[in-house]
């Protein structure tokens, strides 16, 4: 016999609907100096909680889409077109991990016209094996002016001047010296977030303070796994604080030192400067 104690759906405060919902993180952190195929699979499960969800109730609808459709990722070369335009203002990140070939002509084409479709996006992480530099030519002639956040490997700096208005830059441990950084001097200058950069040797930081002097947030990644070793994690720190201090940005400013070796990435060191 069924509980006198059951309570429809409906019934549920759309305040305790929205904690449930919110208990899951749906969107992705830029603040992560590391590019991954981080959650594709895990993330599937939530997906398919929150399409049900939606199709629970009309209020159900209201609360689920915004999470559901938050982060959209694409997992193949190939943009299909959105049956659901409404949708469409509710994206806020586009996340595309193509590794399998390098994308053609026409399909970068797509993507660009996908993104341009996007009015509220401001986020982009990349993953392409770009072996044509297509993808880079033409993703790079673009212009994409909502994006303000960009996660890429350094490979892929052709494609910075699309973004004229990007404030965060992440790339996986990328070097002082690597090719992306002069790119993004030059097409970033207002650039306040720097995510996963390796420092070499002392004299990084005074590059960093010369290269981008309004950064308010500095991520700095020390990959244990790599045959390259970055300065001591002590030196890390105080020269991640040295770069933010100099800073020209007013307020208050913020470093993070994650770690990767075998068991992950994970957040080691946390401090406002």
């Amino acid at each position: 016999m069924p509980s006198s104690d059951f309570q429809p759906l409906s019934n549920v405060p759309n305040e305790l609907w929205l904690e449930i919902i919110s208990h899951y993180r749906y969107s992705f952190d830029f603040n992560c100096p590391l590019i991954r195929q981080e959650d594709f699979t895990e993330r599937m499960p939530l997906r398919q909680t929150l399409r049900s969800l939606s199709q629970a109730s009309s209020t159900l609808r209201v609360l689920t889409l915004p999470f559901l459709w938050e982060r959209f990722d694409i997992t193949a070369p190939v943009v299909q077109p959105l049956n659901e335009f409404e949708c469409l203002p509710l994206i806020r990140s586009v996340h595309v991990w193509w590794r399998s070939r390098s994308p053609t002509k026409v399909e970068t084409l797509a993507l660009v016209k996908f993104l341009k479709t996007l009015p509220n996006l401001s986020g982009l992480q990349t993953e392409v094996y770009d072996t044509t530099q297509k993808f880079t030519r033409i993703l790079g002639s673009a212009s994409l002016p909502n994006i303000t956040n960009l996660l890429m490997p350094d490979s892929l700096h052709g494609i910075f001047p699309a973004f004229p208005n990007l404030t965060t830059l992440a790339c996986p441990s990328m070097f002082v010296n690597s090719l992306a950084l002069g790119p993004a001097k030059k097409h970033f200058p207002r650039l306040e977030a720097l995510i996963g950069l390796r420092f070499i040797n002392n004299d990084d930081h005074e590059t960093l303070v010369e290269d981008f002097p309004h950064l308010r947030v500095l991520a700095v990644a020390n990959i244990l796994q790599s045959n390259m070793r970055t300065l001591p994690l002590g030196e890390l720190i105080t020269g991640g604080k040295d770069v933010l201090r100099a800073s020209h940005a007013g307020g208050s400013k913020l470093l993070r030192v994650w770690e990767d070796d075998a068991a992950g990435p994970r957040l080691i060191h946390f401090e406002r400067c």
